[in-house]
């Protein structure tokens, strides 16, 4: 398994809200009886009830379990709309925002044509426009149109608000990478040694070093405490690419000094980093926008900022690799 191959939690949004317009509007459709006609069809090409069809056309997680019984539901004569809004809600299961994005010409091309009795999802046709601008949106940002970006996602948004939860991470990771493009990391400000509680500036930690890691973390955190093992192989790999891994403690819990120390000692005693206590005043989590735990900055030597994240997000990979071409993603079985 790779290092942080979970996923971060902002992926399962779209499709919580997506199944919650399925239960609260249309979840009835998927229990109507099939026409004279379908049954006709279900019984000329398949031996598979409509109903079951349907229900594995909706609940397939996998590409292969999916592709197959998508085959089915093509042959069984499952209406064109619905085929398409399964492809639809199998990539938002998936998290493939470019097979999404991919998707947008084909749904432009049926926006006139939705008709609410046919769709097993969208009761309301201004729920299908959305998920088009949706998909609009996202072709936009895979083609660097933010101007785009920006008109397609107000509108997906106007046709259908209870979504916005499901847009609203896209548009934070737009504004993130327009703010981080004028960021740089304060090389000379004072940050204390969490063991030593000693100061001393940033640069005194990344000297001769091919770019620089930012961790920011908290020992409250469960899912970093779980993911200590990866983290510390992280950690061994960058050492090895000469890439300086500050581990940056945030957090105003009146014994969280003592919590940190304690997992550093034990669970993290191989982790190859320099650990370090976020200000107070001049906090870098502010500066850098950390919102959630945990997150990676990726910077250049001279503190320019090339990645802010999760850490399992691939571009956090790739932006390591501008900074030591050579560098070995690890791996853990």
């Amino acid at each position: 398994m790779l290092v942080f191959s979970y996923k971060p939690y902002q992926i399962d949004i779209m499709k919580f809200l997506m199944l919650g317009i399925v239960l609260s509007t249309s979840v009835m459709a998927l229990e109507k009886p099939p026409s004279l006609e379908e049954v006709k069809i279900n019984k000329a090409h398949t031996n598979i009830p409509r109903e079951e069809i349907l229900e594995k056309l909706f609940t397939s997680l996998g590409q292969t379990e999916f592709k197959a019984i998508y085959a089915d539901a093509q042959q069984a004569g499952i209406h064109q709309q619905v085929l398409l809004e399964a492809r639809f809600l199998n990539f938002v299961e998936l998290g493939d925002n470019t097979a999404i994005a991919k998707l947008a010409p084909e749904l432009i091309q049926n926006q006139n044509t939705f008709d609410p009795n046919q769709s097993e999802v969208f009761a309301i046709k201004d729920d299908w426009l959305a998920i088009i601008h949706y998909a609009q949106a996202l072709e936009a940002l895979e083609k660097n149109d933010k101007a785009s970006f920006k008109k397609n996602i107000t509108e997906a948004f106007w046709l259908s608000p209870r979504q916005a939860q499901a847009f609203s991470p896209h548009i934070e990771k737009l504004r993130l990478e327009e703010a981080m493009k004028t960021t740089q990391l304060p090389l000379n400000q004072l940050l204390k040694s969490q063991q030593s509680r000693e100061p001393a500036p940033l640069k005194a930690h990344t000297k001769g070093s091919k770019g620089i890691i930012l961790y920011f973390w908290n020992p409250l955190s469960q899912e970093i405490q779980i993911d200590i093992p990866d983290f510390i192989a992280t950690t061994e790999a960058c050492h090895e690419s000469d890439i300086s891994v500050l581990a940056i403690l945030t957090g105003k819990h009146p014994d969280i000094i003592d919590d940190a120390e304690a997992l550093r000692k034990d669970e993290a005693a191989n982790a190859k980093c320099t650990w370090l206590i976020d200000s107070n005043k001049k906090q870098l989590a502010s500066l850098l926008w950390v919102r959630s735990l945990p997150t990676m900055i990726v910077a250049s030597p001279d503190g320019h900022v090339l990645f802010n994240g999760h850490p399992s997000d691939e571009n956090f990979w790739l932006a390591i690799k501008k900074l030591s071409p050579t560098f070995q993603r690890p791996n853990r079985n």
